[in-house]
């Protein structure tokens, strides 16, 4: 799986990373790459015109605010049960 965070450098954006790789952490995903961009340009293209915004596997979950950890988690699990297995 790939997790986008998208953002325009400012803290929230800094905040939102941090949640998300403290839920990794808390689940146990292994395989899970976390990319994080500053670019508005790639925010508008992913539909995303608050920020921050979260992407996982390219589908926009969360736009405009800071998710929990654990909402953050309910979403991984969510995308574990879909792909059929861990989240590779």
């Amino acid at each position: 799986m790939i997790i986008e965070v998208l953002g325009i450098g400012d803290g929230r954006s800094d905040q939102l990373e941090a949640v998300v790789r403290d839920a990794l952490g808390r689940s146990g995903q292994a395989q899970v790459t976390v990319l994080r961009f500053d670019d508005p340009a790639r925010m508008v293209a992913r539909g995303v015109r608050r920020v921050p915004g979260l992407v996982f596997d390219g589908k926009v979950v969360c736009r405009g605010r800071v998710p929990a950890a654990e909402e953050i988690r309910g979403w991984l699990a969510a995308a574990e049960e879909k792909d059929g297995g861990p989240t590779g």
